[in-house]
């Protein structure tokens, strides 16, 4: 079975290098002062940790920001039971291909957006994860240190246990502190 596990993995990571070979961005640094659309990965599978992302989205949104979000679930049926709120989609990881893509019409969507920032709380390693984030068209990608990080223009280390609510307050002060340049 770890056999089976370690092929799919391989060839997951064979097509994310393929499909990144033939992915144009540009790279642009930018703060929430300097952005107009802000995309955020979140995970909605803890109850906490959606609600947190979720007052984020509504603190970004405040700095004049357009927020476009997209969440993951483990089964797809769940989606139904997350509230509605506009410019927020979610996934389910039981939707993906067979070397662990997510398979949604939503995903590829969010992945052509060109954000002026795209920010990364999932704090997961999942590879559906990392495939949105290293593929987002996003001028500015910003993560925790994972291994998302060889796809990052800006990552934050943060103290074990990772807390989200640490993370996101070193996200607004970093994105305060700092100016684009002009």
């Amino acid at each position: 079975m770890k056999l089976i596990k370690n092929i799919k993995e391989k060839v997951g990571y064979i097509i994310l290098n393929s499909d990144l070979k033939a992915r144009k961005r540009i790279v642009t640094f930018n703060n929430f002062t300097s952005s107009s659309t802000v995309g955020i990965i979140f995970d909605a599978v803890n109850k906490e940790n959606y609600h947190i992302a979720r007052d984020f989205m509504a603190y970004v949104e405040e700095s004049g920001a357009r927020v476009f979000s997209i969440g993951f679930v483990p089964k797809s049926e769940l989606i139904g039971y997350l509230p509605f709120k506009k410019g927020i989609d979610y996934f389910g990881l039981d939707k993906e291909l067979w070397y662990g893509k997510a398979q949604s019409s939503v995903v590829d969507e969010f992945i052509e957006r060109p954000f002026d920032i795209l920010i990364d709380l999932s704090l997961s390693n999942l590879f559906s994860i990392e495939y949105i984030f290293a593929l987002s068209k996003a001028k500015f990608k910003i993560c925790n240190d994972s291994p998302k990080t060889k796809y990052a223009d800006f990552f934050l280390q943060l103290k074990k246990p990772e807390n989200l609510e640490q993370y996101i307050e070193q996200i607004k002060h970093y994105l305060e502190v700092i100016e684009p340049k002009k």
